[in-house]
């Protein structure tokens, strides 16, 4: 369907140019259409079709044939299209009469207005390609960004983990001097806090893409509670949480907290919000709904895009989207970390 679609301006561009020439053919006979004789040829003259309504109607079509082309045609195609239907016109527009133009003037205005809305076109074209370099560099820009935010969380996630094992180290030194059995005893538990934090690193590096600014502490529940208060939003809030690693419950936070930023963004008239989140035995279960009005996916920013990385780079599951009554946005994240 979308090729036929952008086959369908060529064909039909081809088509008013073989339309133009007949016509004119008609108009002044097709011996002195092709330039194969210099008399008037077998023409019927003035008809219909040399109504000054009729040829402004025809001038126009042409006019917006070349600007359409010019902006949505492949420029290899839109190239010679452009230039057969304006060398076309320009002939009608030398052959044909023309009651208050010279064949002169006549030329020269369809050339000169043929060229005007190739150039708009063009500049359309290159317009909407800057927006979308603008929109993929800020994107990226905001990247970048929140990589450094991450790279800070990053540090004090190894750093808890790696404190942990220098201090198991530290001991076993200690005991070793008098019971190396002991000391051996404790060396399963550095290896246990060498595999988590390698883990935890892991999973922080393959989270470096967020908007959120909340910060963590060792209470999940109690965070989300304060995030839910402090929105200014009508929040009603359903949490039933195990203890999560510190990485996956600020990865939890902060999506509930792009959720809750984008209903005080874009629904306005929303009278309800409900944030639910759970922990099973595998994963952690989150929902975001409102009931305000719908809005679009792409709404401006880049929330939706860090939530959804976010989510896909742990491992889990993501959706938002309208609801018919409002928006939603729910997400599955794996209790387990990938290695």
């Amino acid at each position: 369907m979308g090729e036929l679609r952008r086959n369908l301006l060529p064909a039909f561009t081809v088509l008013l140019a073989v339309e133009i020439f007949v016509v004119t053919g008609r108009i002044i006979g097709f011996d002195r259409a092709i330039h194969l004789s210099n008399t008037r040829g077998m023409g019927v003259g003035r008809s219909w079709a040399s109504h000054p309504l009729v040829i402004v109607i025809e001038a126009a079509l042409v006019l917006v044939v070349v600007f359409a082309n010019a902006w949505r045609t492949r420029p290899l195609l839109a190239v010679p299209l452009v230039v057969v239907l304006v060398a076309v016109v320009n002939h009608a527009a030398f052959y044909r009469p023309h009651p208050a133009l010279s064949r002169a003037d006549a030329v020269q205005l369809i050339t000169f207005l043929s060229v005007v809305m190739a150039g708009a076109g063009l500049l359309l074209r290159m317009r909407e390609r800057s927006r979308a370099a603008l929109a993929t560099a800020a994107e990226e820009r905001a990247r970048r960004d929140e990589r450094l935010d991450m790279a800070r969380e990053l540090h004090d996630v190894v750093a808890h983990h790696v404190t942990g094992m220098l201090v198991q180290a530290q001991a076993a030194l200690v005991v070793a001097q008098q019971d190396k059995d002991k000391a051996c005893a404790m060396l399963p538990g550095i290896v246990e806090g060498g595999t988590d934090a390698l883990g935890a690193m892991s999973a922080m590096v393959r989270t470096l893409r967020n908007n959120g600014t909340a910060t963590a502490t060792t209470d999940l529940a109690a965070d989300l509670h304060q995030l839910a208060e402090k929105s200014r939003l009508p929040v009603r809030t359903s949490i039933e949480l195990a203890e999560v690693r510190p990485e996956l419950g600020r990865s939890v936070l902060r999506i509930v907290q792009e959720a809750l930023t984008n209903v005080r963004k874009h629904a306005f008239d929303a009278t309800v919000v409900e944030v639910e989140v759970r922990s099973t035995g595998e994963a952690v279960l989150l929902s975001v709904v409102d009931n305000g009005t719908t809005r679009p996916v792409h709404s401006g920013g880049f929330g939706i895009v860090g939530m959804r990385e976010r989510v896909s780079e742990l491992g889990g599951r993501f959706f938002a989207g309208a609801t018919g009554d409002g928006w939603l946005v729910t997400a599955e994240l794996p209790l387990e970390v990938r290695a």
